[in-house]
């Protein structure tokens, strides 16, 4: 016999039924010393319900048996692990995972959703201590996708829908002292769902903490507290608002942040602070509430902060800042949109590590234990309602459910939830009223409510800022002017470019708001390459408040690699697809900072460095540089600058200076007295490390690091006699012989074929100039083109190889050739000249041109196969991260070894990697030391286990196979990397459009032990 269900699922004006008004988080403890420890654990009042509950999985509502029967048992029933994701449980069948980005995984007809509308049934017992009776019992929900209808010892007891906010059901009157049982019954689709099209993994199920709180009779039901600060910022308030059930004994205390009591008494409604001490993102100072009500012992942490906007700019505590923010989504590779504790303390360690001082909650409130972790440790927070309705775009009107009075009190009820949760928290600076959900009545209804409720924080909307923004591109003056929305309080966009953000916003005198970007830099893959850019702007400009780099985490579901152990050890990483979920947007849900099990990526290593908390430049003379503090709170002397002087990648000079300068101001600082050697590229390296250990990094940690550039002197290496060259050719071949190395030339292809050392083959394959490169994500869009004209399937064919040249002592052949796909007109024609000599090995000088109207290339280069074993590589240039011409923020000029294996980075999607730009030499060789250097005035290097057409090929990281040989590309030059997965287009700077150049590369073959790089690179 199936459940009979109301029907509420389907029903816009049927939210929640049983549950109580929405109100402040906080945790009651039975005394002061438990609430002190801060852990809700700790609490007699607090139970969780978290761990195993007996599961079964339901393909539709209608299958769904009457487990409220007698006869009902749990005897067969999974186990099922709460918090998590159901579909997460891969090897059970509950559903597959499925990643879409704007498409609604089922018809558009709200309120409607499928028929077959999967649902999970958890069951749980649990006991009531005897203690409890008397006590109000209060059953906690903090996050259930995407509603749930809840039954107390086969009681009917509640329904609630919002997947992303707390549902508190008052459950006394369903339970007794002993033993007691819930039965929840989940369902995938509700009419909600359509007000949660965010872009994410659809999954489903108990998602986040389920617990217990024991209550007094009467009791505080919820709390408000307000800061409240001086013009002068000298002294302050703190009002208290309270809700109580009834009448209790209430009385309270307020600890500043050093621990002193500065008020203890009764009840009041707000308290005078006369020397305030200010929270803020560098210095989080949190004053601590004590209210006490009867039995119960309840902690507010509290801070004192203001923020504001005078004319176009945000001012925190009276201070110009900078919001140098992430976004970012609950996500966990084994557990779905579970977020553990420990993990959510780990992503803001890693934010902290990173300099990064914001999080936008994308897109929806995150768990409220998130939040305080956020005051605690300093992070500014936009808070996002759990609203997206990005699907109705397709084909239809976006604004159709944001602006339907049928439809407004579901919004609305999403505003208060999250207000009414968070709205203690210093952390939170902003409120939003959603995300990609067109514009109307109720967005206008919320920030309404947002104002007048709490007045106290910006009002974000880019809905509403993006539709006007149109207006600046009409011909129509008075369109022109109305580029102002007026129910928010910032201007906020996505992905314009820098040059656009300052064109557009930061001069255009129509817009009254302070400029923010809540998602920018698109953080796929191997990027974002363009961070530098936006914040030359964002630094430049006070009306500039910052932005949010999408995103901070790759979302993926782990899998078992092929031939792994499990998913533990041998982790793989999927997107969507994979799993035949369908509609899907493939990996377009792999766009974070840092890997899916927190590993950052090398642009989250370029994010910390363009978001350091200073700035050097060099002073009027060497050994003295200029130090500019770009906190706003606090001076620098928390850290330890540590400075070296390199001569050709070696320290020769170095030592340690602390400069406390005071926030925005700048010192003079003398490092050294230089020595009047000048000889060799010199650089000075100055790297600021914390003093003193923070809770998300030890004392030594490098904050951020500078490198300047020294006058440097090359000094010119007279040529040494050489061996002589000899020439033979056959039919074939050309083959130069230089003392100890052979070089082969074909006849046919124009390619060298070979080169042999010592008796030691160096390349397997002939070596090929190429442009193809494995599209990064950030190539999605000009790939098309790329590949539209071939760039893909490029083949040199050679038109005419002429005689060998030899004097004696050298040797040179000129071959003319074109590159082109089939079925199409050669892309390039050029030639190239190599020259041998026994001394200096052998070099290729490349002439070349490109067919006009052709798309920018992605690179130019030389492409060679060294045989198995040649693991090891060393290279003057920039490293040691990978780095491209606008992606090396994070890198420095040096010395660098590593191996091949070392180099380079799995992105879930293969695609280019672990280049390295503005390289002098580089070499390659065997574990015994014997390889091949490259030199050139400037070239961009990178080695690999794997070809671009492999990276190309595969579509995941784990279905690569590494080669045993090893595959080197020096380039004369790469595209850049950009944003342009979702953000702009690569800036004209960083294209490669260059349609004649002219370049050589020198390749010596030798033993490490022998050569001196340096000395060869600046031979005669």
């Amino acid at each position: 016999m199936s459940i009979k269900l109301p029907h509420y699922y389907e029903d816009p004006k049927t939210l929640h039924v049983g549950c109580e008004e929405p109100r402040a988080y906080f945790i009651p403890f039975e005394s002061e010393a438990a609430a002190a420890s801060d852990n809700r654990a700790d609490s007699r009042y607090f139970k969780s319900l978290c761990g195993e509950w007996s599961f079964r999985w339901y393909s539709s509502v209608s299958e769904v048996c009457d487990f409220t029967d007698a006869s009902f048992s749990t005897d067969g029933m999974e186990k099922l692990t709460v918090p998590m994701s159901w579909q997460v449980a891969l090897d059970r069948g509950y559903d597959v995972p499925n990643y879409t980005n704007i498409n609604y995984p089922y018809p558009v007809d709200p309120p409607y959703v499928p028929n077959e509308n999967p649902c999970g049934l958890y069951v749980r017992d649990f006991t009531l201590p005897a203690w409890t009776t008397g006590k109000k019992i209060y059953l906690n929900f903090e996050g259930v996708d995407s509603c749930f209808y809840l039954w107390v010892n086969n009681t009917f007891a509640a329904y609630s829908q919002v997947s992303h906010m707390t549902s508190e059901i008052d459950i006394t009157d369903y339970v007794r002292a002993g033993k007691n049982t819930l039965k929840v019954l989940v369902l995938k689709w509700c009419d909600g769902s359509y007000l949660e099209d965010q872009d994410m993994w659809r999954v489903s199920g108990i998602f986040r903490e389920v617990y217990l709180l024991y209550r007094d009779p009467a009791h505080i039901r919820d709390i408000f507290v307000r800061p409240e600060l001086s013009d002068d910022f000298a002294s302050g308030s703190f009002g208290i608002e309270l809700d109580k059930t009834g009448e209790t004994d209430l009385s309270m205390k307020l600890l500043d942040p050093a621990g002193k009591v500065i008020y203890e008494g009764a009840e009041t409604d707000s308290i005078a602070i006369a020397d305030a001490v200010l929270w803020s993102d560098e210095d989080p100072k949190l004053y601590t509430l004590y209210l006490y009500a009867g039995s119960e012992v309840i902690r507010i942490d509290c801070g004192l902060r203001r923020v504001e906007t005078r004319g176009k700019v945000v001012y925190i505590n009276g201070q110009k800042v900078k919001a140098k923010g992430v976004n970012r989504h609950d996500s966990h590779p084994l557990l779905g949109h579970a977020t553990p504790y420990e993990h959510m303390l780990r992503d803001l360690y890693i934010m902290k590590e990173h300099n990064v001082n914001m999080v936008r909650t994308s897109h929806y409130p995150n768990d409220p234990r998130f939040t305080a972790l956020c005051d605690k440790l300093g992070i500014y927070v936009c808070d996002e309602a759990d609203i997206e309705t990005h699907g109705f775009g397709r084909g239809g009107n976006v604004d159709q459910l944001t602006d339907s009075e049928e439809w407004t009190e579901a919004y609305m009820d999403r505003a208060r939830r999250m207000l009414e949760r968070d709205k203690n928290h210093p952390s939170i600076i902003m409120w939003s009223v959603g995300n990609e959900s067109g514009v109307g009545r109720n967005h206008r209804a919320m920030a309404e409510y947002f104002r007048d409720r709490d007045g106290s924080r910006l009002i974000h909307s880019e809905g509403a800022t993006s539709r006007l923004s149109g207006n600046m591109r009409s011909e129509d003056k008075a369109k022109q002017k109305d580029v102002v929305c007026d129910y928010i309080t910032i201007d906020s966009r996505m992905y314009p470019a820098p040059a656009a953000c300052l064109e557009n916003y930061i001069k255009n005198k129509n817009v009254k708001y302070p400029f923010f970007l809540c998602e920018y830099s698109h953080a796929m893959g191997n990027g974002p390459g363009d961070l530098k850019a936006y914040w030359d702007v964002i630094y430049a400009h006070d009306e500039f408040f910052g932005g949010c780099v999408w995103e901070f985490t790759d979302h993926s579901v782990t899998i078992t690699a092929p031939g792994g152990v499990n998913k533990y050890l041998h982790p793989a990483y999927t997107y969507g697809g994979d799993f035949g979920d369908y509609p899907h947007d493939s990996n377009f849900c792999v766009d974070g900072l840092v890997w899916p099990d927190r590993t950052p990526h090398t642009g989250l290593l370029e994010l910390k460095q363009v978001l350091k908390p200073f700035e050097i430049t060099a002073g009027n003379e060497e050994g003295v540089i200029i130090v500019r503090n770009l906190r706003y709170f606090t001076d620098l002397s928390d850290l330890e600058f540590y400075w070296s002087v390199e001569r050709d990648g070696v320290s020769v000079a170095s030592g340690t200076v602390t400069v406390p300068a005071a926030p925005q101001k700048s010192r003079r600082v003398t490092l050294y007295t230089p020595d009047g050697c000048h000889c060799g590229i010199r650089t000075l390296n100055i790297s600021a490390r914390q003093k003193h250990p923070t809770a998300w990094a030890d004392a030594g940690y490098e904050v951020g690091f500078t490198q300047l550039m020294l006058t440097s002197e090359e000094a010119v290496t007279p040529a040494m006699p050489a061996d002589p060259v000899d020439v033979i050719t056959t039919d074939d071949s050309i083959v130069i012989s230089a003392g100890e190395s052979v070089y082969t030339i074909s006849r046919t292809s124009g390619l060298v074929t070979s080169i042999r050392d010592n008796g030691m083959e160096m390349i397997t394959k002939p070596m090929l100039p190429t442009i193809w490169r494995a599209p990064t994500d950030n190539d999605r869009n000009i790939k098309n083109e790329w590949m539209r004209n071939g760039y893909d399937k490029m083949a040199v064919r050679c038109c005419s190889v002429s005689d060998a040249v030899c004097d004696g002592e050298k040797a040179s052949v000129t071959a003319e050739f074109s590159m082109g796909a089939r079925s199409m007109r050669p892309v390039l024609r050029g030639s190239v000249t190599y020259t041998v000599t026994a001394a200096e090995g052998i070099t290729a000088a490349y002439d070349m041109k490109v067919r006009e109207g052709l798309p920018p290339l992605p690179r130019f280069g030389v492409r060679l196969t060294m045989p198995e074993g040649c693991e090891m590589m060393q290279y003057f240039g920039y490293g040691p991260h990978e780095s491209y011409a606008d992606k090396r923020v994070a890198s420095r000029l040096g010395l660098f070894a590593s191996t091949v294996q070392e180099n380079y980075q799995p992105y879930v999607r293969p695609q280019e990697n672990s280049a390295h730009g503005s390289c002098r030499f580089a070499q390659v060789s065997s574990v015994a030391g014997h390889g091949l250097f490259f030199y050139a005035d400037s070239f961009c290097f990178s080695a690999s286990h794997f070809t671009p057409e492999q990276l190309t090929a595969a579509a995941h990281a784990y279905e690569l196979v590494p080669n045993p040989e090893t595959t080197v590309i020096v380039d004369y030059k790469q595209a850049g990397i950009g944003s342009n997965s979702c953000g702009p287009q690569l800036a004209e700077e960083f294209r490669f459009s260059e349609t004649e150049f002219s370049w050589s590369i020198r390749i010596h073959p030798a033993f490490t032990a022998d050569e001196n790089p340096f000395r060869e690179m600046r031979k005669a």
